[in-house]
């Protein structure tokens, strides 16, 4: 691993000797503002549009995508502690299955667990996140994207040069509290320049990310009662974490109406599964490793203003070796080797009839397959079809969106017996009204229904797997109002509330047993959802360069299982669901600094169905702070430092029970664009 980092770090620095004789593009210029521009209209959605934007990741504390995402409401960030840590988000208390990601347009997948851990996932280069909850309003997308109860849409930044420019460089540099080490390298270079609107240019770049912490943290351990125990001073034990990840990605850009775009994605991983803590055991010795590799490339082409076609394909690769050198078996060591493939083509035909009304029809063909170093391991198989038929209507005053799914799912195993088949129809709808004409004042609802298929770990794993489980079905409801404006040019307000209702039947539960890889499989048959989302975004520039930004968000999330009302759990939240949830940020920006607090709230929550003390998780504040500046020097070379303090008043907590947060630590980054 000494060798990887040696060689990032001479990669980094011969980039930059390279480069020292060019001039900034345009976008490093400005690192106060990133204009959004294209399909980012989330006011004018019949479903709720959450957006953080680039120029709001400098305010929050971020390293990870969980990090930001905390920010957003209606979600739950399952957290297991440590940088290196699992991260995973269930949005409106659908569960992690149920929320796609999106990696710029195509999704992100994983057949074993379906679920994404978003510790993988850097904000660096992010032009947008953003969360839809409910339907996917852009409907010029793959099939795929609308077969997500929610869905998170990661949007990375395009090169853009200076006419007499053909490099761009981006290095950053984070240190921080337990050994935390994260250089990250961003080369774009321009192959072809754009001498006028319909000409041809072409691009590329270079992304490389490495990260490692030790991952000791100290943290109270509790014995005896809760309420009046005695707690000792532990550190945390196998939480260390090394990961690479790099990608290069081509832009083609044939002419202002076709483009082309490819990417190559790889990522590696070591690190350690710190095990739950209970009563005086810290001790553990599982390790997790991983490799993924992926390559993808959409195309699209609008041939005349009222027909549009695009394609994307993508061939994913996935390696995990679990490690647990005490298993007690005759080998003296488990050692489990999981190989999963995916192959992915989808075609979408876009036709707008009139001016007002757009039409699209989506096909997704997709297989899956899964092999391990397991005896009697069940080799599954999975093929699907999805195909979905859209459509908007679009006038001043109100606007019609609909679509209907077609999920076809064939299963087959070289061993054991195979899951059933499945064919489901999955109708959507939605309605935006704006009654003053404009886009400063919406009201919006919308229907979805949505199905999910276990995933391979649900159905064949030897220790958890249940063949029988059945697929989970959801009907979800939504009514909200969304208010935007701006006064005098120097104040700006955007605020939402939506009021939402989930069912589900047959709903999948997941809970950690041994540790964060292996698995119990709930299936709580019934659950009711109900809840409210409020977030506002509030900005006053009291001076030309003084500015005051704002932004908070509540949940309120009272998520029952109904499945017996002669059980134990009937009426009981569901776990790890908390009632309440909220988040703040203030951000101040001057000419010499910048400075900002965030808090990050949750109210109790409860490990397991029935919601009795032995059960709960208290509630916790979570509170940040940092302080960050940018040197422009003549124009040519932006330096920035950002100095955080995280957890700032040292709240010992956890969000997954045994499993303690970090405490009170510190980060320190050195940007330089060039």
């Amino acid at each position: 691993m000494l060798k990887r980092l040696l060689c990032f770090l001479c990669l980094s620095i011969f980039s930059l000797s390279m480069l020292v004789a060019q001039k900034d593009s345009t976008r490093r210029q400005n690192l106060q503002e990133v204009e959004i521009v294209g399909k980012e209209r989330p006011l004018e959605s019949s479903a709720p549009i959450q957006v953080i934007r680039s120029q709001d990741l400098k305010t929050l504390p971020t390293l990870q995508l969980s990090d930001a995402l905390k920010f957003l409401s209606g979600i739950v960030i399952k957290d297991y502690g440590g940088i290196g840590g699992m991260k995973t988000v269930s949005v409106r208390g659908l569960g992690t299955q149920h929320t796609g990601v999106s990696y710029d347009g195509i999704s992100l997948t994983d057949c074993q667990t379906g679920q994404i851990d978003l510790s993988r996932i850097t904000t660096e280069n992010v032009k947008t996140i953003s969360l839809q909850s409910g339907r996917e309003e852009d409907i010029f997308v793959p099939a795929r994207l609308f077969s997500s109860a929610s869905v998170i849409n990661i949007v990375t930044l395009e090169p853009i040069f200076k006419p007499e420019k053909p490099i761009n460089l981006d290095f950053s540099f984070t240190g921080g509290s337990f050994g935390l080490l994260n250089p990250y390298l961003l080369f774009e270079n321009r192959i072809k320049k754009q001498k006028n609107e319909d000409d041809s240019y072409y691009s590329w770049s270079l992304k490389l990310n490495y990260l490692q912490s030790d991952g000791n943290y100290p943290f109270d351990l509790h014995y005896g009662n809760r309420n009046n125990d005695s707690i000792s001073r532990e550190k945390r034990i196998n939480s260390d974490v090394k990961s690479l990840n790099g990608e290069v990605n081509f832009y083609a850009h044939f002419n202002k109406h076709s483009k082309l775009t490819a990417k190559v994605y790889y990522y590696w991983s070591k690190r350690g599964l710190p095990g739950a803590v209970i009563y005086y055991n810290t001790n553990s010795a599982q390790r997790l490793n991983n490799q993924n590799a992926f390559a993808q490339v959409h195309y699209e082409n609008f041939f005349t203003p009222k027909v549009a076609y695009q394609v994307n394909a993508k061939f994913n690769y996935d390696q995990t070796q679990y490690l647990d050198p005490t298993y007690h078996n005759i080998e003296g060591k488990l050692d489990n080797r999981y190989i999963q493939r995916e192959y992915y083509l989808s075609n979408s035909v876009q036709y707008q009839p009139f001016k007002q009304w757009n039409i699209v029809l989506s096909n997704d063909l997709f297989y899956n397959n899964m092999d391990a170093n397991l005896n009697s391991f069940a080799k599954p198989k999975r093929f699907n079809c999805l195909t979905v038929l859209a459509m908007t209507f679009t006038s001043k005053y109100i606007n019609v969106s609909a679509n209907l799914l077609h999920t076809y799912v064939l299963n087959k195993v070289e061993v054991g017996e195979a899951a059933k088949n499945q064919s489901h129809w999955s109708p959507s709808a939605g309605i935006t009204i704006k009654p003053l004409g404009d886009n400063h004042l919406i009201m919006r609802m919308f229907y979805k229904n949505i199905f999910r298929m276990p995933s391979f770990n649900d159905l064949y794993y030897r220790e958890v797997g249940n063949v029988n489980l059945e697929p989970e079905k959801t009907n979800q409801f939504d009514f909200g109002i969304s208010y935007d404006d701006t006064w005098l040019g120097r104040i700006s307000l955007s605020a939402s509330a939506d009021l939402y209702y989930n069912m589900v039947k047959d709903k999948i539960i997941a809970i950690p047993n041994k540790n964060i890889f292996v698995w119990s499989m709930l299936n709580y048959g019934k659950v009711d959802i109900l809840g409210t989302d409020l977030s506002f975004n509030f900005t006053y520039r009291i001076i030309k360069e003084v500015k005051v930004g704002v932004m908070g968000s509540y949940s309120f999330q009272r998520a029952w299982d109904m499945t017996n009302p002669e059980g134990k759990t009937y009426k009981n939240q569901i776990p790890y669901t908390p009632l309440h949830s909220g988040s703040a940020v203030l951000a101040v920006e001057t000419r010499w600094l910048t400075l900002g607090y965030s808090i990050l709230i949750s109210g109790e929550r409860y490990a397991l169905g029935q919601n009795i003390d032995e059960n709960r998780l208290k509630p916790y504040a979570d509170q940040s702070v940092f302080i960050a500046h940018d040197f422009n020097i003549k124009d040519k070379v932006i330096l920035g430092l950002k100095a955080e303090m995280l957890n700032l008043a040292d709240e010992q907590y956890e969000i997954i029970k045994n499993y303690p947060m970090q405490g009170r630590s510190f980060r320190i980054k050195f940007v330089l664009k060039y």
